[in-house]
């Protein structure tokens, strides 16, 4: 069947260990709400795991809990997850209660109030974030406030529209592609995955998924005065999507200019952002580079923290630095950048539940997931002229510039050129 080969992910682990990581991933998101039920996947979320008189979690979260499994729902822009750790012999049985709202959802509007309270309480703790404020604006910024513009939270304006019906259409909608859903299994023997991911998950349809507004604008900026002396700042240009070989040459290039302030070159104590920005800085400050990889697309940038008014200073020379990566870097420099995005790839195999969201992402992105040693030979066959025409693409790309606190010193787009 045509669906087995974006549905069940083959993963590593250990078949002999008594625990096993399973995962249901969803090429859908917030991204792919409209304005008259944005919200949805948040309320959606929280009425399935919210309890009842009648039920708890996804058809019946109590037998999952009693055999050791605690159900999780995590909503993102493009990509929406199901994960469970549980014992090996209760695998069939937890993986049914996650894929049962998929294929019959069901919801109660007498549920619903209690979902909205709760989504809402979440808001307000996420939203008191800076980084979780920046990143909404960011989007906001990049996207036009549409696709994955839209926010990833439930608003207060829009519970009202908000109803047992409004979900039903919804996942109806979005939740029926089996082209557009990966099952994942940590340690699990990739021929009982399948034979479950069959059994449970059969009646979805094959078809074309529904792809969120990915177009970048760009050339928009946003400050956010909030009190208190420091200030943070994001420069990002659009980046590449998970599972490509241009996220990879963007980790090299992250890494050429520093992921925080490890060593760029031996006997450095510093990364290349850091060293610039050092000399004009009294205050603790911090810069470096970010590589977001989402389902269709990302972002690439710089993300700065420092007192207010030594931001402006701290963001042109970090700027000044992605620019020079114009003129490519030494093969040490090189070798190097590719040992370090090894290192933070392999770091993350280390985890079963790194690899199992890994393994969804990608499974979602790219078709199928990459192995480690698969990973790390891709990256050992980049080459500097690579590396230099990325360097080229993103310092030409149209940036969004968002900051957040003592701003004042903050220096406009146009004087970054």
């Amino acid at each position: 069947k045509q669906w087995y080969q974006r549905r069940v992910a083959i993963t590593p682990g250990d078949n002999s260990s008594p625990v096993v990581h399973l995962g249901v991933y969803l090429g859908v998101g917030t991204g792919n709400e409209t304005r008259a039920n944005a919200g949805s996947l948040q309320v959606m979320k929280n009425a399935w795991l919210g309890s009842t008189t009648r039920r708890t979690l996804i058809g019946g979260h109590r037998e999952p809990l009693q055999c050791g499994a605690n159900i999780e729902f995590n909503v993102g822009r493009d990509i929406t997850s199901i994960t469970a750790s549980c014992p090996r012999d209760k695998a069939s049985l937890v993986l049914d209660h996650m894929t049962q709202n998929l294929v019959c959802p069901e919801f109660f509007n007498h549920e619903l109030h209690q979902a909205k309270v709760d989504a809402l309480h979440q808001t307000g703790v996420a939203l008191s974030d800076p980084a979780t404020i920046m990143m909404e604006e960011a989007n906001r910024l990049a996207y036009r406030g549409t696709g994955l513009g839209r926010s990833i939270y439930l608003k207060a304006g829009n519970t009202g529209a908000i109803e047992r019906n409004t979900l039903l259409d919804f996942a109806a909608e979005n939740f029926k592609d089996s082209n557009n859903i990966a099952v994942v299994g940590v340690g699990l023997d990739p021929e009982n995955l399948s034979g479950l991911a069959d059994e449970y998950l059969w009646s979805l349809e094959g078809g074309s998924a529904t792809v969120a507004n990915t177009t970048w604008t760009g050339m928009q900026e946003s400050q956010i005065e909030a009190s208190g002396n420091g200030a943070l700042a994001m420069c990002l240009v659009e980046g590449a999507a998970a599972g490509s070989q241009d996220a990879l040459v963007l980790g090299i290039l992250k890494h050429l200019a520093g992921a925080g302030g490890s060593a760029i070159t031996h006997g450095g104590s510093h990364s290349q952002l850091i060293s610039a920005a050092a000399p004009y800085t009294q205050s603790p400050f911090n810069t470096q580079c970010v590589n977001i990889n989402n389902v269709n697309t990302g972002m690439f940038g710089l993300s700065i923290s420092a007192a207010g008014e030594e931001i402006g200073d701290v963001l042109k020379s970090s700027y000044g630095v992605m620019i020079g990566l114009n003129d490519g870097v030494s093969d040490q420099a090189l070798e190097t950048a590719k040992n370090k995005l090894k290192l933070e790839l392999l770091s993350a195999y280390e985890s079963n539940l790194a690899v199992r969201a890994a393994t969804g992402l990608e499974s979602i992105a790219a078709g199928s997931p990459s192995s480690a040693s698969q990973l790390c030979g891709a990256i050992d066959s980049i080459t500097n002229e690579e590396v230099i025409e990325a360097a080229k693409k993103i310092n030409s790309s149209a940036p969004i510039l968002v900051s957040y606190g003592n701003v004042e010193s903050m220096p406009l787009q146009r004087e970054l050129q």
